[in-house]
């Protein structure tokens, strides 16, 4: 090669450099920020039953809110959403003293949506009048249940 040729292809390749060197430059891409995954539901009492009996499907057997005097009144609350921990509480009230019957509390252990049982039975029977049933999940707002022993 000649000194020439090879003069003439240093200035071609510097030129073709130069030349896609000053081309429009890419703008850089906006930074897309993912949105944090959604926050899972809160756990909530979804059903509060009153009932003289369930079956072991967690059906209620005659569902009621009026009572006999001896009759085993059971109470079946269902939460959804709930994680291992989250405590069922139920109070029971007579309600012409404003006395409290029974209070339980019980700690669920599935995640999800559970039943829970609670009830209250007296041998000597129950005084006939207006009763309450207040459920409540992690010491929440009551969810209140009225019903008569007759």
């Amino acid at each position: 090669m000649t000194r020439s040729l090879l003069f003439l292809m240093i200035i071609a390749l510097s030129a073709t450099v130069a030349f896609v060197g000053c081309g429009k430059k890419e703008e850089p891409k906006p930074v897309v920020q993912e949105a944090p995954p959604p926050a899972p539901p809160a756990p909530s009492i979804a059903d509060v039953v009153l009932a003289k009996g369930f079956d072991a499907s967690w059906n209620a057997v005659e569902p009621t809110t009026a009572f006999k005097p001896k009759d085993r009144i059971n109470a079946l609350v269902k939460t959804a959403n709930a994680v291992p921990g989250n405590a069922v509480a139920a109070t029971w009230w007579y309600v012409k003293t404003n006395q409290i019957v029974k209070s339980d509390t019980i700690a669920l252990v599935q995640p999800g949506t559970n039943n829970t049982q609670f009830f209250i039975e007296r041998a000597k029977g129950w005084p006939t009048g207006d009763y309450r049933l207040d459920v409540t999940l992690n010491g929440g707002a009551p969810r209140s249940t009225a019903f008569q022993v007759q």
